[in-house]
């Protein structure tokens, strides 16, 4: 267990794992109060603190099956001076040996726990295809403790949340489906190459978690998102068409749609017309009504 984890790591985050002294953070107990004057323990959701001089946060969510890894070809800060915080969830990457989440409930509550420290600058949230219920699920439980909320949720591959899922992995027989494939085959779409036997196996394993908690999620509608939402299609994504990514989300937030050009896994090298709409949208949001 101990090599499989050291090879993760160094799997995952290379650079990370050859600098001994800039370990990864250690493990916090989710907090039992939320306050935003409390000093910063962001656990291991956060593999790196933000800057301190950042003007605002982007708070990155892995879709399934992945995890802080995804947003490595995202650079660190935006045009903007928006600093990119790609989140770890438990059960994930260099986490791989905690338990994850057993659904959005809980999973928003402890990251809740440890961002509350974080929010007293602007930020905002973004998500790729079954990223965005656990954002939504987040914002929601910010709203209900009272704390502040993003400026925007940038939505990028997912339908309304409460008409259903999207993309055919949330549709498959779990006990048939062969996961580990297609974790490989998702590599090798993104000019990785065919991971390590051992790194698929546990990818297939996370995808299998993932996939398992998102079937029974719906958004209530009667409650609208309390922030606004980019909602992103892609002209060429097989995995969530463009047709069926708009449809609805106006009956549960304020929305703006936009289509951009690409794939479906573009989103994770951030083409520059992805970084120009964040930064466009975050700027608007600041602009003076």
């Amino acid at each position: 267990m101990r090599r499989i984890h050291r090879n993760v790591c160094r799997y995952f985050f290379p650079k990370s794992f050859d600098k001994p002294s800039a370990p990864f953070p250690s493990s916090q107990h989710a907090a039992t109060v939320f306050e935003v004057n409390t000093p910063v323990k962001t656990g291991k959701w956060l593999l790196r603190k933000p800057p301190e001089d950042s003007p605002s946060l982007l708070f990155c969510f892995p879709y399934a099956g992945v995890g802080a890894s995804s947003y490595r070809q995202w650079p660190q800060t935006l045009p903007d001076g928006t600093a990119v915080c790609a989140l770890q969830p438990p059960g994930r990457e260099n986490r791989f040996r905690e338990p994850g989440p057993t659904d959005h409930a809980a999973f928003a509550t402890d990251l809740v726990a440890h961002l509350a420290p974080l929010l007293d600058r602007p930020f905002a949230f973004i998500g790729h295809c079954g990223a965005v219920p656990f954002a939504l699920e987040t914002i929601l439980t910010l709203d209900d403790r009272g704390l502040p909320l993003p400026k925007r949720l940038f939505a990028s591959s997912w339908g309304a949340p409460h008409l259903g899922l999207y993309g055919a992995l949330n549709f498959v027989d779990l006990d048939t489906a062969d996961l580990t494939a297609e974790v490989k085959q998702r590599y090798l779409q993104t000019g990785q190459g065919e991971p390590p036997e051992e790194m698929a196996e546990l990818g297939a394993r996370v995808l299998h978690e993932d996939l398992v908690l998102q079937r029974p999620y719906r958004y209530d509608a009667s409650r609208r998102v309390p922030c606004p939402v980019t909602v992103i299609s892609w002209s060429e994504d097989d995995v969530v068409p463009p047709a069926t990514v708009a449809p609805g989300w106006a009956e549960c937030a304020d929305v703006r749609v936009v289509a951009l050009e690409g794939r479906h896994l573009d989103f994770l090298h951030c083409p520059g017309a992805l970084s120009d709409l964040v930064t466009g949208d975050l700027a608007r949001a600041d602009a003076p009504d």
